[in-house]
């Protein structure tokens, strides 16, 4: 009778054992974090509020920025893509996150090289500020406009006039092209023009292979930002060597730049090397700087020039209308029979080509992906909106702005996925304020992107160059339409890595 009472005793404790870790595990994998946790008034899909792995596949799959601004569209201006992050498409939080500087996560370590961290991927903030301040002057605007700056850029233009003059009538891999002449652009800032070499005079040999490098050790992204831990197990050997390609062209240069340049002092490797004596980073530390510095540089402008230039071929009014612009530089005779550049001085307040550009950082910004950084130490409030009460937002949590949804607010943009350059130019200073603020194509705040002026310079120089000596055309046997779309990643490139355009030269 008394080990029946016990078998039975054991039996009910055993149930009731189980009954309480499935009731654990409900709760604390099902019920907390859609009903209790702290972010459970945040609205979005529940599976978000699951798993951080639903949003992970979604970013591996490469629909993230779309997926998440279709959120934006369903539920408002807040929404959690995961159990603890949340994703704002609301300007007034700008100030909030990017200008009082939340800290970065770490997302951001995993874009390091050479064994080292550089600016964009250091984390806490004094260090971020220290790093920073060394290179801040040299990427100032007074240092882009400045002669020396201008010369080496007006060289490099020059460079990509003969290419096209020499290749007219030819259907050309456009996104390559610029993407070479903007790794001219940024490697001889970093060198030394004297040093560094001059891609665009091999385009087709050792300028694509270059560039092909360097996109092929990026592809890796999802791995090496989101999932490092599993890197060394899924990346294929091929990505590894072309890292190892691009590392060994950074390390040349460097080498070069410090045995045979008297441009080191006026150049990144000096600025970051220091005076003798006065040593400011190692070399393993500049070469990561110099890394990301051309790494990123060349990618984000060769890409907003490919869908640049996509625009105005495939909309020929465009191209007049910019044209007839340019005509007041010299008189009205567009076509000349040498590669000179134009002057920086001369173009970069014209109306038309400056609401051109604007229009195609809105809706091609070349990093349109999250930002995310991490709620502060107090936490911080979500002021409330018609969808989404006022909520708090706790320490530690990944709070994300994407600029893709930012740029597409249908309030402030009417139309948004529409190519309308003429939405800049309204007479309506209030509005325009509130369309600029909502902007975030260079970052925004304390560790938005340092090479924003000599991004624009060369964006708006090559432009004016290329309309004011020829008619840009589509051709007419490629799928631009599946094609030529913006690949859904942190830092986009042309889906197929091809923009084949045609360049005919102007009547003189």
């Amino acid at each position: 009778m008394l080990a029946q009472f016990v078998a039975q005793y054991h039996e009910e404790l055993l149930t009731t054992l189980q009954a309480s870790a499935i009731s654990f595990l409900i709760y604390y994998f099902v019920l907390y974090p859609i009903y209790f946790h702290p972010l459970a008034r945040i609205p979005g899909p529940k599976l978000c509020a699951l798993t951080k792995y639903w949003i992970l596949y979604i970013s591996w799959s490469e629909q993230r920025n779309r997926y998440v601004h279709r959120l934006h569209e369903e539920y408002g201006p807040i929404v959690r893509v995961g159990p603890d992050e949340v994703d704002i498409s609301d300007a007034e939080y700008m100030k909030d996150i990017y200008v009082d500087n939340f800290d970065k996560t770490s997302f951001y370590t995993q874009f390091a090289d050479f064994g080292s961290f550089n600016t964009f991927s250091t984390v806490d903030k004094k260090s971020h500020r220290q790093s920073r301040k060394v290179s801040a002057k040299l990427y100032s605007k007074s240092t882009v406009v400045s002669e020396p700056f201008q010369v080496k850029v007006r060289s490099v233009m020059s460079d990509l006039l003969k290419v096209l003059d020499e290749n007219q009538e030819k259907t050309l891999n456009t996104f390559y092209l610029w993407s070479i002449m903007a790794m001219d652009t940024i490697s001889g800032f970093a060198f030394g023009s004297k040093v560094s070499k001059r891609l665009l005079r091999d385009p087709f040999g050792e300028g694509a292979s270059t560039v092909v490098a360097f996109m092929t050790q990026s592809s890796a992204w999802f791995w090496t930002t989101q999932l490092p831990q599993f890197r060394r197990w899924v990346i294929p050997a091929y990505i590894n060597e072309a890292s190892n390609v691009a590392c060994q062209w950074i390390s040349e240069q460097f080498a070069d730049s410090l045995d045979k340049n008297d441009e080191t002092s006026s150049s990144l490797v000096g600025v970051l090397l220091g005076e003798p004596g006065a040593k400011v980073f190692d070399s393993n530390r500049a070469k990561s700087e110099i890394f990301d510095h051309i790494a990123a540089g060349h990618n984000t402008t060769g890409t907003t020039l490919s869908f640049y230039f996509y625009e105005l071929a495939r909309d020929t009014k465009k191209q007049d209308r910019l044209r007839e612009e340019l005509k007041q530089l010299n008189g009205g005779n567009l076509a000349t029979n040498d590669y000179s550049s134009s002057l920086y001085s001369d173009i970069e307040e014209l109306p038309y080509l400056s609401a051109l550009t604007q229009e195609v950082f809105r809706i091609y910004a070349a990093i349109p992906g999250q930002e995310p950084r991490k709620a502060p130490k107090n936490g911080f409030w979500w002021r409330g909106s018609k969808e989404t009460p006022r909520t708090f937002i706790p320490e530690g949590k990944t709070v994300v702005m994407q600029p893709w949804s930012l740029h597409r607010d249908p309030v402030l943009f009417e139309d948004p996925e529409l190519f309308n350059p003429d939405r800049w130019l309204i007479d309506d200073e209030q509005k325009l304020k509130a369309m600029n603020k909502q902007m975030m194509h260079f970052g925004y705040g304390a560790r938005m992107c340092l090479g924003l002026h000599i991004a624009t310079c060369e964006i708006k120089l090559c432009v004016a160059n290329v309309i004011s000596r020829y008619r840009v055309s589509l051709d007419d046997s490629y799928d631009y339409a599946n094609n030529v779309q913006m690949k859904d990643i942190y830092t986009t490139i042309p889906k197929s890595r091809d923009v084949p355009l045609i360049f005919s030269g102007l009547e003189k």
